[in-house]
């Protein structure tokens, strides 16, 4: 009887050990991918963005957006990390980019950089990217070779390149 009880306590045990529990990570990561943003999620974080921090308030010439004029705009999260320089940014963090052809016109495109759950590209610190029109359509969205390109000179920012 001892021998029974013994071996099913073993095997209990063994049971217990080997199952991922809260304070183990299984192996081969997350069995579901991480969902990019809705475009009508995009759409409002379009509208939204003038209510967030402006890193720049004069227009400036961005080389890295073909020449054209930018004010880039963050949200509490990434500003607060912006500003400490203590990186990387949180899940959620969103940094907006406004392109003008020129100084004086209006905007012709809406940048969006948006720090997604860990897993959703994880080479290229897990940012989602997207370009919009100026009334929020989608042009591009996901993980656009040419904006991780450039961005890839910011890893040690967490990608996030500043004036």
């Amino acid at each position: 009887m001892k021998l029974i009880l013994s071996s099913l306590l073993l095997f209990a045990l063994l049971g217990a050990c080997s199952a991922p529990g809260a304070s183990q990570t299984p192996t081969g990561g997350s069995s579901s991918p991480v969902l990019e943003p809705a475009d009508a999620d995009l759409m409002a974080i379009a509208k939204a963005y003038t209510g967030y921090t402006a890193l720049n308030q004069d227009l400036r010439v961005s080389p890295q957006h073909g020449g054209i004029y930018v004010r880039t705009h963050l949200d509490a999260s990434a500003e607060k990390t912006f500003n400490a320089k203590s990186f990387p940014y949180a899940e959620g963090a969103v940094a907006v980019k406004e392109g003008h052809l020129s100084a004086e016109g209006a905007i012709d495109r809406i940048y969006i950089m948006k720090k997604l759950k860990a897993g959703y590209d994880v080479a290229n610190g897990d940012w989602f990217y997207a370009v919009l029109s100026p009334e929020g359509a989608v042009r591009q969205k996901g993980k656009e070779q040419l904006c991780i390109g450039c961005h890839q000179q910011a890893k040690s920012r967490d990608y996030v390149v500043g004036f």
